[in-house]
């Protein structure tokens, strides 16, 4: 048994997460990466990205204790249409308000609440719970992801879901044009000290 434990804490001190260094961690905006997805009823759907304007994610005692990412939601794109007429009208659509209304509200946000180690599928290492705000709602949601680090930075990659209809985005979830409630996220970030 103590053999045991001792594999299990040399594993837990030489992992990424374990040589964390305390202090607040700035993301790095134009390195980081988020991804969304959406997708109609009838198959089919459509990909892009939105840029974070800032964010900090604070470690205290090899954990992560806290942290806020803020994204501007005028900045989105779409990948997945190449004419630019089509694309500028989708993206111009969802910037409306029956979509995400972003002359009203331009910036989302998701605040940690808590990090705890859990591995999961596809070599996720923790769990992270907090709050979503987009529109000016806010959310508890939480998703597994990967943390690495080195000696002064934190590498966080992961995928969430989360349902449009709770945070008034209007556009029909039923009908012909219908689009589905959930809205797929994956993000890349990288923050340092």
């Amino acid at each position: 048994m103590k053999k045991i434990m001792m594999i299990a804490l040399t594993a837990l001190a030489t992992s990424g997460f374990a040589q964390m260094k305390d202090g607040k961690y700035i993301v790095d905006y134009k390195g980081s990466v988020v991804n969304w997805r959406g997708e109609n009823l009838t198959g089919g759907g459509h990909d892009g990205t939105v840029a974070i304007s800032s964010g900090n994610v604070v470690v205290m005692k090899n954990n992560i204790a806290s942290g806020r990412v803020k994204i501007n939601m005028n900045d989105m794109t779409c990948t997945d249409i190449n004419d630019p007429g089509t694309n500028s009208k989708l993206i111009n659509h969802l910037k409306a308000e029956d979509f995400f209304n972003t002359a009203q509200y331009p910036d989302a946000s998701f605040e940690i609440t808590n990090c705890a180690a859990a591995e999961g599928n596809n070599g996720t290492t923790h769990q992270i719970k907090g709050k979503l705000t987009v529109k000016g709602i806010s959310q508890d949601i939480a998703f597994p992801v990967k943390i690495e680090s080195d000696a002064g930075s934190i590498h966080v990659v992961g995928d969430m879901t989360f349902d449009r209809s709770l945070f008034n985005v209007k556009y029909p979830s039923a009908g012909e044009y219908a689009a589905k409630n959930e809205v797929k996220m994956k993000f890349d970030l990288k923050a340092k000290i």
